[in-house]
């Protein structure tokens, strides 16, 4: 299987990058608009109409690990990390194809010579600075196209063209709406009048320190507040709880040894005089680094910076096993705190073997329970059984257990019976994972336990504190009408604090101060006083010491602003998630 990727590059080395680089991205994103296949087997999933195909899937998976990988500033991945690669990738997938659909009916789309044109004008910035694409100290785009035209750098710049893909139809639409939304002056007038003000107060607040007495609602008290208050305060959702247990998969012996005959055979194949990129393509399970990039040392394992601090550049090592796998490493310049190097990586993972004989103890796992119980079972086995965290109507995911494919394990229990397990074992994190539906709480009220009778205390102590807050609150605004300043109202009376504050923009009001106090003071010119406003934390009197204009947002932010705002909730509006079915197997059964 690896020759056969060797010999695409070949055939691919022969054509120009518009034949080479666009062909086989194009056919698969073609296939977004194609009608549904008569057969549905072989495919991975279905989104909506389309099916989404092994192509595609694995097409994703690889653009995904090199996001992963640049986001994380990782140079190797666990095998933890692998499988939420492959989980993102299939979240990645359903986002794109939903976008898909909204592109296609506003009739947005990027062609190919769009395409080629971004790329050629616009090198990734990491290969702007190459030494090696320089000529008399510029950068070469003549340099730069026979980059691009190698046919060992095609999966680096799949992903760059993969990454135009994403962006340039978004940004269409984007400037789409953003050109269509209209703010009237009205509006700006407002949203600056807003922004641009800088309000000076002072306060007066009744908080606890301005109570003397205490408020301990007894049990009794608390349980007729309870029973009053049922249906605004202890509504509770159906649940399901779920148990588990984990089929773990290891590297088994036989495992590494496979990985080390594999990187000892790419090893036999430098010495023979091939190239360290195409022997990369041949064997290497990270083809992502044809091009080198700067790498901080402190990001590579040690065994790598090791090997890699005794080559000289144009030097590839023998084969050395690092931290996920074994590695043959070729530095190409390196500098006191960073290096440029490629690798050949051969990954431990779990072999075929192994698979097989989990794949065998979760099928018989699953025969067993069909008559005996779960716990029984998992004894005999001797695994542990988990509860996983409650599964609430509505709720999108199992948190927490990060398992591959959620919404089946959810479809599935909220059709199932108390004391059924799911016949589908799920990836996850260290292996595969086997539910039973435990316990279905029905919809209802939530129990007079201690966490109900502890909130109707918070409660009642709240309302208490309240109505003697704003009675204190009455009292002083009666005196200030009656010509008292707030400073003098405050002077005396220990309890009552007399807070000055500065605002620059009701946004940072009502960040710091809440919207109580922050729609309070909006009304307020210089001089004005008003009161009392009530907030969960006390009561306050404020006056507005000064009124300003600061000018800070000019009209043109402010109406960018709102139309990225505007944008971004059509957005989300717009790419609602279709019917979404996931037809990949945890387990080949």
């Amino acid at each position: 299987m690896r020759k056969r990727v060797r010999i695409v590059m070949f055939i691919v080395a022969a054509a120009f990058i518009a034949g080479f680089l666009m062909s086989e991205l194009w056919r698969m994103l073609g296939t977004r608009g194609s009608r549904r296949p008569r057969n549905p087997q072989g495919y991975v999933g279905q989104v909506g109409d389309h099916m989404v195909t092994p192509d595609e899937y694995r097409a994703a998976v690889s653009y995904m690990t090199d996001k992963y990988k640049r986001e994380t500033n990782l140079r190797d991945l666990s095998n933890e990390d692998y499988r939420l690669v492959e989980q993102q990738a299939w979240g990645y997938l359903v986002n794109q194809l939903a976008w898909a659909r909204l592109l296609k009916a506003e009739n947005i789309h990027i062609t190919q010579d769009e395409a080629l044109e971004i790329m050629q004008a616009n090198p990734p910035a990491e290969l702007r600075n190459r030494p090696e694409l320089m000529t008399d100290g510029k950068f070469d785009p003549r340099k730069y196209l026979q980059l691009m035209n190698a046919p060992e750098n095609r999966q680096y710049f799949i992903r760059y063209f993969q990454q135009i893909l994403d962006m340039v139809p978004k940004e269409k639409f984007r400037l789409d709406v953003v050109n269509a939304y209209r703010l009237t002056n009205a509006e700006v007038e407002d949203g600056l009048s807003n922004a641009n003000t800088r309000w000076k107060t002072t306060a007066l607040y009744f908080g606890p320190q301005a109570l003397k007495e205490k408020y301990e609602p007894t049990d009794s008290q608390a349980r007729v507040w309870y029973e009053a208050h049922k249906k605004d305060y202890y509504r509770t959702k159906e649940t399901w709880q779920l148990r588990y247990v984990v089929f773990p998969l290891k590297v088994t012996r036989a495992d590494s040894e496979a990985a080390k005959e594999t990187i000892d055979r790419a090893y036999d194949q430098l010495q023979k005089g091939e190239s360290f990129n195409l022997t990369m393509l041949d064997y290497s399970d990270y083809q992502g680094e044809s091009l080198s990039t700067w790498t901080p040392r402190s990001q590579l394992d040690p065994a790598t910076d090791t090997i890699v601090s005794k080559l000289k550049p144009g030097q590839y090592s023998k084969p050395f096993l690092a931290r996920y796998g074994w590695q043959i490493a070729m530095l190409d310049s390196i500098k006191p705190e960073s290096v440029a190097a490629r690798r050949i990586v051969v990954r431990l993972t779990t072999g075929p073997e192994e698979l097989a004989t989990v794949r065998d103890s979760a099928r018989s796992f699953l025969e067993k329970t069909a008559s005996r119980k779960f716990d029984t079972v998992a004894a005999e086995f001797g695994l542990t059984a988990y509860k996983a965290p409650p599964l609430f109507s509505g709720q999108q995911e199992l948190t927490r257990l990060n398992i591959e494919r959620p919404t089946q394990v959810i479809d599935w229990a909220k059709t199932a019976k108390p004391g059924q397990v799911f016949d589908q074992p799920q990836s996850g994190p260290g292996g595969y994972y086997v539910f039973e539906l435990d316990t279905v709480r029905p919809a209802g009220f939530q129990d007079f336990d201690e966490r109900a009778k502890a909130a109707a205390i918070f409660r009642m102590r709240l309302d208490w504190q309240k109505e003697h807050w704003l009675a204190m609150a009455d009292t002083a605004l009666a005196a200030i009408k009656a010509g008292q300043s707030l400073e003098q109202y405050a002077e005396g009376r220990p309890g009552i604090e007399l807070q000055t504050d500065s605002f620059t923009g009701i946004t940072s009001c009502r960040r710091r101060q809440g919207p109580e106090f922050a729609g309070a003071l909006e009304a307020l010119d210089s001089g004005e006083t008003c009161g009392p406003v009530e907030t969960n934390w006390g009561v306050f009197i404020v006056r507005c010491d000064q009124r300003t204009s600061v000018g800070a947002l000019t009209a043109s932010d402010y109406a960018n602003d709102r139309r990225d705002a505007v944008v971004k909730n059509l957005t989300q509006d717009l790419l609602k998630e279709p019917e979404v079915k996931d037809f990949r197997e945890a387990m080949a059964y």
